[in-house]
């Protein structure tokens, strides 16, 4: 993902924002963008935008229509000004594809002067050492950032930030591209103090970028389910607490709670065994309710585990009861009728990858059960043989 592009790329893209424009384009530069007209009635005098908008970047007539409002579109006449900005992006490495989402994302920005505001930026980072294919990634998924005045100093915080590694610059990006979007001061650093007093490092942080919720939620609300992972038995400053994060932070408190209080209610889990279960497989407080149900009945009317043997293992309630449990329970069940396999742990059995459990539970006994491959790829597919 974090190629660069080669030396002798980067001399020519570095050197067209120092070379003198030459903008001597026509309409037909976009057909190669061009995607068919809306086939919905138009108005007799459409804004030329608007027009070029649905041409050449496939907008729908509403669409375009909306953004031919915005105050930097409502002034373009004619497609010098959006070309400018096209040839802008396409120097700067950006593929077709690539300035089509552009586009579609910000189209407001193709009434910025390519010239005065956007190569300028882009030369100020290529200069800082920034290399293409960040620039290209920045661009694609956060093209406001052309946009703000300070986005020099926004790249250089969080390439600080992740001690000048390319690779985990680019995660930023392609995980959560609206961070750069955030202000330093008043967002960001005082997410960043409040994640290391739980001894998080910068690179725990940077993992959990992509987690929703978590850089988005307000301090008390990020600091409250800090404090719950804590009270569910995870400690600060290990492994398994930013699993956790990762695992809940999308979820409000109040579900969280709730999602707990299930497994005590209807299965008579205890609040240790709650903490217990959590500890071993956070994502057991993520699950529906109706998931939850269908997975437990299984297991306690078909399979004969106990509700509480289930707690000691609850990563059982991750596999899917339609792909996993109930094919490999097939299987193990025509195994065990057989007298072919008296000894196995069918929790052990679900959590194989699936070539693994083939290796161990369905090719050996192909030749001795005639169909177990097929009845396995029956129920699998969900046609449970009766």
């Amino acid at each position: 993902m974090c190629s660069h592009l080669s030396s002798q790329l980067k001399r020519a893209i570095y050197s067209s924002f120092f070379s003198p424009p030459q903008y001597h384009f026509h309409y037909h530069y976009h057909h190669l963008l061009r995607s068919p007209l809306s086939t919905q009635t138009q108005p007799k005098e459409l804004p030329f935008i608007a027009d070029y908008l649905i041409s050449s970047f496939g907008f729908s007539l509403n669409r375009a229509l909306k953004a031919s409002t915005n105050r930097h579109l409502t002034v373009i006449k004619s497609p010098a000004q959006p070309e400018a900005v096209v040839k802008f992006l396409t120097d700067t490495g950006l593929s077709h594809t690539q300035i089509k989402s552009v586009v579609s994302l910000r189209p407001d920005l193709l009434g910025y002067d390519a010239d005065k505001i956007l190569r300028p930026k882009v030369r100020e980072m290529m200069e800082k050492g920034f290399p293409g294919e960040v620039l290209v990634q920045m661009i694609r998924y956060s093209p406001v950032v052309l946009k703000l005045k300070d986005t020099l100093a926004r790249l250089l915080f969080w390439r600080d930030f992740v001690e000048n590694n390319d690779k985990a610059l680019l995660k930023i990006i392609l995980c959560n591209s609206f961070m750069f979007t955030l202000n330093i001061n008043t967002h960001i650093l005082p997410r960043i103090n409040l994640l290391k007093e739980y001894r998080l490092s910068n690179g725990d942080m940077v993992s959990v970028l992509g987690t929703k919720n978590c850089w988005g939620r307000n301090l008390v609300s990020l600091r409250r389910i800090l404090d719950l992972i804590e009270e569910l038995g995870i400690p600060r400053g290990s492994g398994m607490f930013l699993t956790s994060l990762k695992a809940i932070a999308h979820l409000s408190i109040g579900k969280i709670k709730s999602n707990a209080e299930f497994f005590k209610n209807t299965y008579g889990w205890s609040q240790e065994e709650v903490c217990a279960a959590f500890q071993k497989y956070p994502n057991i407080l993520t699950f529906s309710e109706e998931n939850v149900r269908s997975t437990m009945n299984f297991l306690m009317s078909k399979a004969g585990f106990e509700a509480r043997s289930i707690a000691l293992r609850p990563r059982i309630l991750g596999c899917s009861l339609q792909k996993v449990l109930i094919p490999r329970y097939t299987v193990l069940s025509a195994l065990e009728s057989k007298g072919l396999k008296k000894k196995y742990s069918f929790f052990s059995a679900c959590l194989a990858s699936e070539r693994r459990f083939r290796e161990i539970y369905v090719v050996p006994y192909e030749k001795d059960v005639p169909g177990l491959g097929e009845a396995y790829a029956a129920a699998y597919g969900g046609k449970v043989p009766v």
